[in-house]
């Protein structure tokens, strides 16, 4: 448990600072100071993303083998990277044309670079698995960690302080309220930890986290009770993202994903809640205007 908590400080703490890096290089840019002019936004963010992309596209690449699909390594892990950073790429060069039609076009790219290396190092053997699966792999992650800089460039730092607050507050409420009174089942055929009382300690601490982020980040224009609504259902959609991971863990026959992290598991772990969250968060601030733009 002490691990735990003080791994949970190092990484909240490390975040904290590159939102801080970067916040700030938005607000010197906005004040008119040439050596910010050159820096693109979300910068400090992209080395972040790329990690645990390629980190956790590995572990889901180990996570198929027991269920026999043999991912297609090199054409699933540049796809996954290009669709997680194409929103930072669309705004840094127009080869990426942040369209429809150019999404559409990057994706169809995809498509075809992973049935290439198929053909080329293994024809028509396990095609059907191999594509299916890492195209899985490649729309998880890259889909979601594009959510997660969208709400960055759309609804800035304060924005997103807001989103991964929410999301990652419930899954530290859920847990520690499991773990102390946690009695009756949630999802015993796919995660047997989880509790009810876990999940409304959760849904709890994502509200309460909302409420926090609103009432101290002016940008942020959200009253209590719209921030503690917007908590519940982001910590909602992050704990059933939390069971979509654990769902693809127990097909493998696996407790974590890795064991990249001590006493988390592995990245996949860490990472599950926001990657399929984002998208809702994303839809709620677009459509109700909660966070100043």
């Amino acid at each position: 448990m002490k691990t735990r908590i003080l791994l949970g400080a190092v990484m909240i703490a490390a975040v904290a600072g590159l939102l801080w890096l970067d916040w700030h290089i938005e607000q010197a840019e906005e004040a008119g100071h040439k050596w910010a002019a050159d820096i693109p936004l979300a910068v400090p963010l992209v080395p972040l993303v790329v990690v645990l992309t390629a980190l956790a596209f590995g572990e889901i690449s180990r996570l198929a083998r027991p269920c026999q699909v043999r991912l297609l390594f090199v054409s699933g892990l540049l796809g996954a990277l290009t669709l997680a950073l194409f929103p930072f790429l669309a705004h840094l060069t127009v080869l990426f044309p942040c369209t429809p039609e150019g999404l559409t076009a990057m994706l169809g790219g995809v498509v075809l670079m992973v049935f290439a290396e198929q053909m080329i190092r293994h024809g028509s053997d396990e095609a059907l698995r191999s594509v299916a699966g890492t195209m899985l792999a490649v729309v998880y992650l890259g889909v979601g960690g594009a959510m997660v800089l969208n709400i960055r460039y759309e609804f800035h730092v304060p924005g997103l302080v807001l989103f991964l607050g929410a999301v990652k507050a419930t899954d530290i409420g859920a847990y520690f309220v499991g773990s102390a009174i946690g009695r009756h089942k949630l999802a015993p055929s796919i995660s047997p930890g989880k509790s009810w009382e876990g999940l409304a300690g959760g849904l709890a601490a994502g509200a309460a986290a909302a409420v926090l982020a609103a009432a101290l980040l002016p940008e942020i224009e959200m009253k209590p009770g719209y921030a503690a609504m917007f908590g519940v259902v982001i910590g909602l959609a992050g704990q059933f993202a939390d069971l979509c991971e654990s769902a693809l863990k127990r097909s493998a026959g696996a407790k974590d994903s890795g064991h990249a992290v001590p006493s988390f598991g592995g990245v996949l772990d860490i990472v599950d809640s926001p990657l399929l969250a984002a998208p809702i968060a994303w839809l709620l601030m677009q459509e109700l205007t909660w966070v100043a733009h």
